[in-house]
């Protein structure tokens, strides 16, 4: 059975490259890249870096609606998901999709409608996503670092949709902390093991 490592963090707070040191350079790593579409030059530029600095042996998946099956097929000795915040937040619109259709527009809106029953069922169904990831993880021999970001200590976001995602990412970070075998928070580039 893989071992689960959280590794949690503020933006630009050295994360990504501390979950990138835990794993063995020389072995076969699954990177699991969440964010498959740099939709503007900054964020390609972003993506590029990450892209230079992994080992050039590590295979990358980029995926965002079957990571569970990702982990359950890949021959390797660990995966390292980056990250989790992403990952959520990409189910989220693909849920929307589902709900409202294709225009970004529409969705706008709709998200703003919400209820809080239908937020509530939102959350489950992110939540299940990621149980079904666990659950994987804990079924395999391959390792499984997850890279998420500490959403609850910046500033109060201004709107209740903001409020309420913020509060599901939040909840997803739990679920992971509890179910991880080590977490680590990096501040200003430096890890602390907290479990």
């Amino acid at each position: 059975m893989g071992e689960i490592t959280l590794v949690t963090g503020g933006a630009r707070s050295g994360k990504s490259a501390f979950a990138e040191s835990l794993l063995d350079t020389e072995a076969e790593i699954n990177y699991i890249a969440t964010n498959c579409s740099a939709q503007d030059s900054e964020m390609a530029s972003r993506v590029s870096h990450h892209q230079k600095r992994r080992p050039k042996n590590w295979q990358t998946t980029e995926t965002y609606l079957v990571v569970a099956d990702v982990i359950e097929q890949a021959q390797v000795s660990a995966h390292l998901l980056d990250c989790a915040t992403m990952l959520s937040t990409n189910y989220f619109f693909d849920l929307m999709k589902e709900r409202f259709g294709e225009d970004f527009t529409i969705i706008d809106e709709e998200i703003m409608k919400l209820t809080q029953k239908e937020q509530a069922a939102i959350e489950a169904e992110i939540l299940d996503e990621w149980q079904k990831i666990l659950m994987a993880a804990r079924k395999s021999q391959a390792d499984l670092v997850i890279v998420t970001n500490e959403v609850g200590l910046g500033i109060v976001p201004e709107n209740t949709f903001s409020r309420w995602f913020r509060d599901v990412l939040g909840h997803v970070n739990q679920s992971l902390g509890k179910e991880a075998d080590a977490v680590f928070l990096v501040i200003a580039g430096i890890p602390m093991k907290i479990k």
